[in-house]
């Protein structure tokens, strides 16, 4: 009976010893419409637009904003953190995870033929690709603004 006893708990310590019983939480496309976010799903269909375009709006008023754009386009999680300061855009890059993967300051932001891009960015790239959306839902959108 001991060497049972012994046998149980040792294979018992052996199992959760070697599985991982580290969960590590993703954000999900849940969470990202809770908070608001725009937010780009499965699809690259693009919602909470409004969001982003306020955030464009402002960025040209030179006012304080920020805005989160979540990317769940092709099974690949990216979480895109965008504030302005009243003069640079900071930006950061995380993983569904929370994870950071990289980061840039820029000049500013741009809406040009359904394209909206960070501009003039320290980093690696001197424009930062953060949307791509029809002229034609952006129109509509900022329609919907007004009212």
């Amino acid at each position: 009976m001991r060497k049972m006893s012994f046998m149980l708990i040792a294979g018992f310590l052996l199992f959760t010893g070697c599985s991982n019983s580290e969960q590590v939480d993703t954000y999900t496309m849940e969470e990202a419409t809770d908070n608001g976010d725009t937010l780009v799903d499965e699809e690259g269909e693009v919602s909470n637009l409004d969001q982003l375009l306020r955030f464009v709006d402002s960025v040209q008023e030179k006012k304080e904003s920020d805005v989160t754009v979540s990317n769940f386009f092709n099974n690949q999680v990216s979480i895109n953190e965008l504030s302005f300061d009243g003069n640079k855009v900071n930006y950061v890059l995380k993983t569904e995870t929370g994870e950071e993967k990289s980061q840039a300051v820029c000049e500013g932001i741009e809406e040009k033929s359904g394209f909206i891009s960070l501009q003039g960015c320290d980093g690696e790239e001197d424009a930062i690709g953060i949307v791509q959306v029809s002229e034609y839902n952006i129109n509509k959108t900022r329609a919907s603004m007004k009212d």
